[in-house]
């Protein structure tokens, strides 16, 4: 992997824990025996890689992405070949976990669009106690892409409880010391998706 793929974000005082932001514009090869590129349609797997090597597993985008993309027999699996979505991101976190016995937990939190303040103190309260999240925002433009896109929360600024992420868009690139808050957050969500999807390792 090319070092100009991914940057170590490393933690501050106010919070923010170590990340390793992979850059999903940067992987242009399309994965071998197809001609799909993470750089077109794998915000999935590399949201996932992000999580997974944050927590010091030795996972990058290109594997996750062969996982989701062939079976067990080396053939390629058409409902992952076509698109990423939610729900191949938890089939592909399931097969990662029972394959490598990796020693993770997760939950998905859903939220009330029409009262998303409910869930607030629960999302800060489990980000604070070392669970990340992927969430899928967009599909319109948004303050962290130009279209639909998976992004990352990695950790909570103590100082005012928002929201450190990691976005492995162009846009990501300037985002790295920003913060965000939870009402930002929501309101880019993509709706009828997992919303919150924590994952952390077990304690």
């Amino acid at each position: 992997m090319e070092n100009n793929h991914y940057e170590i974000i490393q933690h501050n005082d106010l919070g923010r824990r170590y990340t390793v932001r992979f850059k999903q514009y940067k992987y242009n090869e399309p994965i071998e025996h197809t001609n799909w590129r993470i750089s077109k349609n794998g915000c999935g797997p590399i949201a996932i890689a992000i999580v997974l090597a944050s927590l010091g597993y030795n996972e990058t985008p290109i594997t996750i992405s062969k996982m989701m993309l062939f079976n067990e027999y080396g053939f390629l699996s058409e409902g992952y070949y076509t698109g990423i979505n939610g729900v191949s991101i938890l089939y592909c976190l399931n097969k990662l976990v029972k394959k490598y016995n990796f020693d993770i937990e997760y939950e998905i939190v859903k939220i009330n669009y029409k009262k998303p303040e409910l869930m607030k103190d629960k999302i800060i309260e489990m980000i604070k106690n070392g669970y990340m999240a992927i969430v899928n925002v967009g599909p319109h433009p948004n303050i962290f892409a130009n279209d639909g896109h998976y992004i990352v929360i990695t950790s909570l600024n103590k100082d005012n409880n928002e929201f450190y992420i990691c976005n492995s868009y162009p846009e990501g690139d300037t985002q790295v010391e920003s913060i965000f808050s939870y009402e930002q957050i929501v309101k880019e969500i993509y709706k009828d998706n997992f919303d919150f999807l924590m994952i952390r390792k077990k304690l």
